[in-house]
């Protein structure tokens, strides 16, 4: 036989609470203690009370208690008169009201301040909380229905225009209250809904539910009068026989079948450990319990318990707001508030999470007074933080967060929470650009120093880029070679040459490898910012210099020009530069042809300029081409020779000219 055990079984932190106050008053000693009412809803539990002479008494009873008494007023609590009563006669009493149920108290003390207002409680009118919660309500302004079919009842003779408020005893079935919501809200107008169950025995109702589904069999432990274990029985009988039992005397135990196989335990609310532990020692004695183990470890394992400081993981059970209601597996639920889970103000939690999600949280303090513990999800996250900064500075890794300011030297950057500093020289800032521009950038850096006593710590975006900057270089020598090309962009301009980057690593044109004419500065053909097409000439890794070139066999005029002309074709010309002895015409960019002053006309020509002038556009026939001087001839003449040639000297012309020869 396998046992499961609830781990939300015995004592809630109410019941806890109020044993651990009675206690303590018992160690004390030296005075009378009288518990005004039975404490909790176990026989056993109030039987050994008794032998310790601290009795159970009614109200009625207070003007007959012994001098110096005390009293103990339960978890259920009281009504405002029973107060007044035990001050009018000088008793002394200590409260141990349940928080939750102080809680429902002070609804209802701030509810009834607003005129017309009508309180629908969902419980059990003969309960002594129900009793008490109604006892703060004005007379005739409350109704108490057990459950959905006396709220049906009720519906049909009440005015549905009041202002009704629904409240809930603290152990109310959860599946009943839920349906009770439904009816209301689509009955009432705008009712006013306050859900006051308790999250302890919300939790321990769907762990029965759980575990009975799993279960051959369901064991329930709890007096007959407690409220919360009829309704553990009540939810455990739907899925599976149950058996309510009030402790390990019970003859239905020594009469469970030995072909169950599974069998699951709970606990109501006032069920001690103890009488647990027996119900399981009593079924071990019985039947073959598989031990896998003990029922202290059992115990142990679902009484599990945290400290604060712990890291601890939860599931949502509850959402508003302001703040989320976890479960921890503990026997206080875990609040974390909105300013613990974010700095966002314009963050909305049902955006981001939903009931049912597991949650990662850093415990910080427990209140056994209303059985809670305030959680944080930035703290854990800031502790995460730490540890990751930690690790990226003994392991040399990079991490990246937004900054969030610049400050005297640096900027402050926060990563998980945590605030880096970053000194502007390590900033990757140029010189003379202000700190200012990094502000709202995320930036990559590396770690350089940690101070664990102070929690601060060091980075450097430098140390980032170096690094970065290192593989990139090395990368790219691994991979260069001679005639290898690049796309690279122009950096700087020198009289020599261009510097070009070819993607983080810089070479040069120099300038006669910049264009195949003559130029007098690279800002001639190029401009920095320029995005061009280059090739390796030459490289030297040891002083890593890379000669680049940009001019290419295809752009060489003399390739164009003979993929343009031939010796014997016209072309149209532009006059450059003119000489004594002719003009230089440029045939296509990069190429001037010699126009010689012989070729200029075809007549004598005293001077070039006679007949040309720079910038003139003129046909010329090109009559040589030097491929290996380099240079073109061109004539304009021959452009004329079909044309009809000047007249015969006359005879005296002749003779003038022998004339004047002599």
């Amino acid at each position: 036989m396998k046992v499961t055990l609830s781990s939300l079984a015995g004592f809630c932190f109410g019941v806890r609470r109020s044993v651990d106050i009675l206690y303590k008053e018992m160690e004390k000693g030296g005075r009378p203690i009288y518990t005004l009412g039975k404490l909790i809803h176990n026989e056993d539990f109030n039987k050994e009370l008794e032998e310790k002479n601290v009795l159970p008494i009614d109200i009625c009873d207070i003007r007959s208690l012994p001098e110096n008494s005390v009293v103990i007023i339960r978890t259920h609590g009281v009504g405002p008169g029973v107060y007044a009563e035990l001050e009018k006669y000088g008793i002394d009493y200590i409260d141990a009201t349940c928080p939750y149920v102080k809680k429902i108290h002070n609804i209802v003390l701030n509810e009834k301040k607003i005129p017309g207002t009508h309180f629908i409680v969902i419980g059990d009118i003969k309960h002594p909380e129900v009793e008490g919660i109604v006892s703060y309500a004005d007379e005739g302004s409350y109704t108490v229905c057990s459950g959905l079919d006396e709220l049906k009842e009720f519906s049909v003779k009440c005015n549905k225009n009041e202002r009704y408020v629904l409240l809930s005893q603290t152990t109310q079935n959860i599946g009943e209250w839920k349906k009770c919501l439904s009816f209301a809200e689509n009955l009432y107008t705008n009712p006013r809904i306050f859900d006051t169950i308790c999250n302890v025995t919300e939790n321990r109702q769907k762990d029965a539910d759980t575990i009975s589904k799993d279960s051959d069999l369901m064991i329930v432990i709890g007096g007959p009068h407690s409220s919360n274990t009829r309704k553990l029985t009540e939810i455990s009988s739907r899925n599976c026989d149950t058996l309510q039992i009030e402790n390990a005397k019970d003859p239905a135990l020594s009469k469970i079948p030995r072909n169950i196989k599974n069998v699951g335990i709970t606990a109501g609310a006032s069920t001690p450990d103890r009488i647990i532990e027996e119900v399981f020692k009593t079924m071990a004695e019985n039947n073959n319990v598989e031990e896998t183990l003990s029922f202290e470890e059992m115990l142990n394992e679902s009484f599990k318990t945290l400290n604060t400081g712990e890291e601890a993981t939860g599931t949502i059970i509850g959402i508003s707001p302001n703040e989320i209601q976890i479960d921890l597996g503990i026997k206080h639920t875990g609040i974390l508030s909105f300013d613990e889970l974010t700095d966002d103000s314009s963050f909305v939690i049902a955006d981001h999470y939903k009931v049912g999600d597991k949650i990662n949280v850093l415990l910080m303090k427990f209140s056994d007074a209303d059985g809670t513990v305030q959680v944080s999800k930035k703290k854990l996250e800031n502790r995460l933080g730490w540890s990751e900064i930690c690790a990226a500075f003994e392991q040399g890794t990079v991490i990246e967060s937004k900054v969030d300011r610049d400050v005297n030297g640096g900027v402050l950057t926060a990563y998980k929470g945590q605030t880096v500093f970053i000194p502007g020289r390590l900033s990757g800032v140029a010189v003379n650009t202000p700190l200012s521009e990094l502000v709202g950038k995320s930036v990559k850096y590396k770690i350089i120093d940690v101070d664990q006593q102070r929690k601060r710590a060091v980075g450097s975006v430098k140390a980032y880029l170096s690094e970065q900057q290192k593989a990139v270089e090395d990368k790219f020598w691994s991979e260069i070679e001679e005639g290898k090309q690049y796309d690279g962009v122009v950096k700087s301009l020198t009289n020599y040459g261009a510097f070009v980057d070819l993607g983080g690593v810089d070479g040069m044109v120099h300038i006669t490898e910049l264009s195949w004419k003559h130029i007098k500065h690279p800002g001639d053909v190029v401009k920095v910012g320029d995005n061009i097409h280059v090739f390796v000439k030459s490289f030297n890794p040891e002083t890593r210099k890379i000669s680049l070139g940009y001019k290419t066999e295809e752009t060489n005029p003399w390739t164009l020009l003979a993929g343009k002309y031939n010796v014997g074709d016209v072309a149209s010309v532009k006059i450059v530069n003119i000489t004594s002895f002719g003009a230089f015409a440029e045939v296509i960019p990069g190429i001037d042809g010699l126009i010689h002053i012989s070729q200029l006309a075809n007549k004598r020509v005293n001077t070039p300029a006679d007949v040309v002038k720079v910038g003139d556009v003129v046909d010329a026939k090109i009559t040589e081409i030097d491929y290996d001087a380099k240079k073109v001839s061109l004539s304009m003449r021959a452009l004329l020779a079909d044309e009809e040639l000047p007249e015969e000297n006359t005879s005296e012309d002749n003779a003038s000219e022998e004339s004047d020869a002599e």
